[in-house]
């Protein structure tokens, strides 16, 4: 609990002192070093991406719609990623715009979602089943979701995709809703528009990342969440907000 006050203390902050674009080095630094740095830098980003995965284990039940905006901020650079610790970058994150609906007769929601700022953005979309829900008389059992994710990532010097799988646990008691997740993020990473000898060269890598939360509904249809996260084996920190109908 105490991890996850500081990250809604922290997020805020870690976000106005990222750079609006963190990537503006990209082209610099991998000429300078060389394709060594692009598995690293894949790593991170795909963990920024999938900690805008889930907020809670609940499916929207059908017919069941909701849109929002989330954001998840690494701390700091892995210590392998030499790409933006050589180019001082300190925290720096992906926002998301999403939007979901439950389908019907299938016990699933479709979400999309995308951002685009600086020459960057990510496109995507995924499902998400509910595995085990609770219900009136039975609060006390966990609603349980498993989802899958894909992303089509673009920039000006790489592009590439992430792929991600989910579970989340949470528990629907009233105002305050805690969640736990877990996740696997797989990123591939192009480069595009460097030299001659670097573009085309491409990298993939696949860690888990873990989710720890709580969702606050503090009026009907509206919810606000922050949630502390183990990126790939770094400190993490998500923020969000949306509305369910």
């Amino acid at each position: 609990m105490k991890k996850l006050a500081l990250s809604l203390c922290l997020l805020p902050l870690l976000a106005a002192g990222a750079k609006a674009d963190p990537f503006e080095d990209f082209k610099t630094q991998i000429t300078a070093q060389g394709e060594a740095l692009l598995k690293p830098f894949a790593m991170d980003l795909g963990g920024v991406i999938g900690g805008n995965d889930f907020n809670s284990g609940r499916g929207l039940g059908f017919p069941g719609f909701e849109a929002g905006l989330a954001a998840t901020v690494q701390a700091k650079p892995s210590a392998s990623n030499r790409l933006l610790r050589d180019a001082d970058v300190n925290a720096f994150g992906v926002p998301m715009l999403h939007a979901g609906a439950a389908l019907p007769f299938l016990g699933a929601d479709v979400m999309v979602r995308g951002v685009g700022y600086s020459g960057f953005s990510v496109i995507g979309g995924g499902l998400r089943k509910e595995v085990l829900k609770s219900g009136t008389l039975t609060k006390f059992i966990p609603d349980v979701a498993v989802s899958a994710y894909y992303d089509v990532i673009t920039y000006d010097y790489f592009k590439g995709s992430h792929f991600s799988l989910d579970a989340a646990a949470s528990f629907d008691i009233p105002v305050i809703k805690p969640y736990v997740g877990v996740g696997i993020d797989r990123t591939k990473l192009e480069i595009k528009n460097v030299s001659a000898l670097l573009d085309g060269t491409d990298a993939s890598i696949s860690k888990p990342r873990y989710t720890f939360g709580v969702r606050l509904s503090p009026l009907p249809l509206l919810y606000v969440y922050g949630a502390y996260n183990i990126l790939h084996g770094e400190t993490g920190y998500s923020l969000g907000a949306g509305a369910k109908f």
